[in-house]
């Protein structure tokens, strides 16, 4: 196991990790919106899936723990590589010049800690109903302790200040998953010279969906085309 400690401590490792973590983040995202995206055929659809996913504890909870351990790698692995950067060069330069680095990589250091804190705020919410003002959970022998996934959703997303905050969240979410994804192909070596193209048409592609079907749901909500 020596080994696969020094080769994650690698810088090589690192890039590795955070490719092969933002990759079953990338899958979690789009089974998460698709869900979501039940919002708009009403409660009894939405709930009924809340519910589902709730009948069958031994699937689920190992999936969250997979997904707490992959976003901890994802960090850790940044992490390690902000820090082997950083000692590569321990003077900064005097003037620096970005004319190579695009919106997407510039706000890479920004979006990812925002989107951490979403996350957090996300389960808090809509989850668990700390941060929630009117979090409900389904009643009844055949409910499995699942919340009231649309009656939660749409009396949170509702509030414009929470309407727009996801919205916002989302978008940044989008400049990270672009990037990120884009970055991924690259460290798995599926973007050569020549894929470099259909790679970024994959990244913005899938980055598209997931951003707008979360937003979709948000403005619909916000602007009263879903209500409870």
């Amino acid at each position: 196991m020596s080994w696969l400690l020094t080769f994650s401590r690698s810088t090589v490792g690192a890039k590795v990790i955070m490719a092969l973590t933002g990759a079953a983040m990338y899958g979690f995202l789009i089974v998460h919106m698709a869900g979501n995206l039940l919002v708009f055929w009403g409660p009894e659809f939405h709930n009924h899936h809340s519910v589902f996913l709730h009948t069958f504890p031994e699937v689920i909870w190992p999936a969250r723990i997979g997904l707490l351990l992959a976003i901890i790698a994802h960090i850790f692995a940044w992490v390690n590589l902000r820090r082997r950067s950083s000692a590569a060069r321990p003077v900064a330069y005097k003037v620096k010049q970005s004319r190579a680095a695009t919106i997407y990589s510039r706000t890479m250091q920004i979006s990812g800690p925002v989107i951490l804190i979403f996350v957090v705020v996300h389960l808090l919410q809509l989850t668990t109903g700390q941060l929630h003002s009117d979090f409900r959970m389904q009643t009844g022998p055949e409910s499995f302790g699942a919340p009231e996934a649309f009656h939660n959703t749409v009396a949170l997303l509702s509030q414009p200040l929470w309407g727009i905050f996801y919205i916002v969240a989302n978008l940044l979410l989008g400049l990270h998953l672009f990037h990120g994804g884009y970055a991924m192909f690259r460290t798995l070596g599926l973007a050569t010279d020549r894929q470099q193209k259909l790679a970024k048409m994959i990244a913005s592609g899938v980055t598209a969906l997931i951003v707008g079907g979360n937003v979709a749901i948000a403005a619909a909500i916000l602007l009263g085309l879903v209500e409870n």
